[in-house]
Order: structure tokens, then sequence, then C-alpha cells
């Protein structure tokens, strides 16, 4: 079977036409879990639940995909499963991967609010003190404008490395090792293993088509009409993505 990016779409799709009545059903639970997180207070318990079963759903598709020997094979495979087993069987992984990329979350946005932060605060002293001190706070804005830029390339430039590393993810079978799997981002031996041809081919189209779906989704999303399809669309391609990502990981052997 070979591991690219027509092979992942095919996988995603087999798995889905194997089994509607599986994939409509776990569907129909995450729209349902999701929908319940528009609840005051407690409505955050659903968000990050939404969020845990979604990835555990990637999970039991990825592993599957690495036992098969062809994209062919995943309609016996969803024929073969069960909606506990799409959202629980690895929800202990999912949440422990979650855990860790929700940690990491909240540091990339509290640098990008600390950047912002200080941006405001040189703009009320400079609205405080005069035009006498314009020239400094320019040179605030420009060293904390460059910081802004330097932390968004890091996250660029770890996004690289975010496929191969939720590949490994999924090949986890422990809460711990579902946590720890996502701090290969930070390490440099893993980014070794990821700078080869493969690896780049398979992440950059995953990386365009994901982009154009997502735009091509905007707009659908808008009409309550076409609203189902959006839901559907979006769907495959979480499964897409959970075979890109194993895919990616085996390249990242190489």
């Amino acid at each position: 079977m070979q591991k690219n990016n027509i092979t992942a779409i095919k996988a995603a799709w087999n798995f889905f036409k194997g089994n509607y009545a599986l994939n409509f059903g776990v569907l129909a639970i995450l729209i349902v879990v999701s929908l319940l997180g528009a609840i005051p207070i407690v409505g955050m318990l659903f968000v990050l639940a939404y969020s845990i079963l979604s990835l555990s759903v990637q999970i039991y598709f990825g592993k599957a995909l690495l036992q098969v020997k062809s994209e062919e094979e995943m309609i016996e495979v969803a024929q073969n499963s069960r909606i506990g087993d799409l959202l629980i069987q690895y929800l202990h992984v999912a949440a422990g991967a979650f855990l860790a990329l929700f940690l990491l979350s909240l540091l990339f946005m509290a640098l990008m609010m600390m950047v912002m932060g200080m941006n405001m605060h040189m703009d009320m002293q400079t609205m405080q003190n005069g035009i006498a001190m314009e020239q400094e706070m320019a040179a605030g804005f420009m060293a904390n404008g460059a910081l802004g830029l330097v932390i968004l390339l890091i996250g660029a430039f770890l996004f690289y490395f975010f496929p191969g590393v939720m590949g490994e993810v999924i090949r986890s079978e422990t809460f711990n090792d579902g946590f720890k799997k996502v701090f290969l981002l930070f390490n440099p031996g893993y980014w070794k293993r990821c700078f080869n041809k493969e690896y780049f081919i398979l992440v950059f189209i995953w990386s365009l088509i994901v982009l154009g779906v997502f735009m091509l989704l905007i707009p659908l999303s808008l009409s309550i009409i076409l609203l189902p399809l959006v839901l559907v669309i979006a769907y495959l391609v979480s499964l897409y993505n959970a075979g890109v990502y194993v895919f990616s990981s085996e390249h990242a052997k190489v």
C-alpha cells in the first residue's frame, strides 16, 4: 500500500462508505456533544469532550489503517466496527494527547497575548505622554512586532512536524505515551527524521488540500441547507487527516 495522500483519501472514503450507519451515528453524537458546548458554564466540559472524542475517532481509524494491506480493506474494518469502538476504545490515548496539545496551545496563546499587551501598553503610554515619546514607542512597536513574527514563524516551523507527531500519538497505547509523544514537536532528533522528500511531499500536498477544503467549507457553512454536507465533508477530512498522520510517521522513520 502506497503511503500518500491519494491512499489516505481512498481509505477515508472506503471506511465511510463501508458502514454508513456507523459513521453517521458517530457524526450525530459528535454534533450533539458540540451543540451542548453552547450551554453556559458547563458547556466548556462538552467542548473538551468533543475534542477528545474527535481525536479518539482519528486514533481508531489511524490504528486500523496501520493494520491493513490496502485501502480497500478499510471497508471490512468499518463493517466490523461499532460506534463505541471509535469513540471509547482509545479515549485514554486521545485524552493524554489532547491534554498536551491543550497546554501547548495555552502557552502559544499566552505568548501572543503578551506581545499584544505590550503593544497596547505602549500605545497608552504614547497617548499619555504626547509626541515626545513617539520615536521611543515606535521602536518598541517594531521590536514587539518582530517578536510576534518570530513566534508565528516558530509556530509555522513546528507545524511541519505536526502530522508526523500525531502519527506517533496514534501509535500510542497509554495516556502517558499519548501525552509524551506530543512533545516530539520540540525534539531536534525527530525534526531530522522528518526532513526527507517523501515526508515533505506528503505534508505539503496535505496542507494544500486541507486549506482548499477549509476555504470551500466556509461559504458552504453559511447555508443551513448545505450544513449537513459540510459536516460530512469535515468528518471525512478528519479521517483523511488521520491517514496522513500515520503515513507521515512512517516516512519519518526513514
